[in-house]
């Protein structure tokens, strides 16, 4: 019986056979050659920019008088407010005309939002923290942070006071 693997050797030479299965090993050892690893910088880079009243801030920053910590959400009275994820959490703060923190006029604030890459809409009750001069929500909020975010303010009675629609688009 023909055999192609035993006749190869004696119709083109074992030479020609050795270098046939050499190149595949070749290129397969240069394609998996493991990279240096970069030089580690002498000098610690700068400390990242905080960011600015308008945009989304990360951590525990307290408001400045006149500054509106997250994204400014205006009201139908004039006054103001600040809306932001910190901790993984949402956090509503309220300001008057001038922009200076104020306490909230509502209960509650109750907040849903559709996340990208899970299915279904998540819903959360934001409830007064500390002093009451913040309203924040238990639900881990997970980046990215695209979506629709549906906010409803609540007086002690559970009665609609104000509604918002925020389309967020934060990294």
């Amino acid at each position: 019986m023909f055999h192609p693997m035993k006749a190869f050797p004696a119709l083109f030479g074992a030479g020609l056979l050795a270098a046939a299965l050499s190149v595949p090993t070749g290129l397969l050892q240069a394609q998996y050659q493991p990279t240096p690893a970069p030089a580690m910088p002498s000098t610690p880079p700068p400390a990242a920019p905080t960011a600015p009243g308008g945009g989304k801030a990360e951590g525990k920053a307290e408001p400045a008088d006149g500054t509106i910590v997250g994204m400014e959400l205006a009201r139908k009275d004039g006054h103001w407010l600040g809306l932001a994820i910190e901790d993984g959490n949402f956090k509503l703060r309220f300001y008057d005309k001038h922009k200076k923190p104020e306490k909230p006029d509502v209960a509650r604030a109750a907040a849903h939002w559709s996340p990208v890459g899970k299915l279904g809409e998540l819903h959360t009750v934001l409830n007064p923290e500390g002093d009451g001069l913040v309203l924040r929500g238990p639900q881990f909020v997970s980046p990215p942070f695209t979506f629709k975010l549906f906010v409803t303010l609540l007086s002690a009675d559970d009665q609609v006071v104000e509604t918002f629609v925020v389309d967020e688009h934060a990294p």
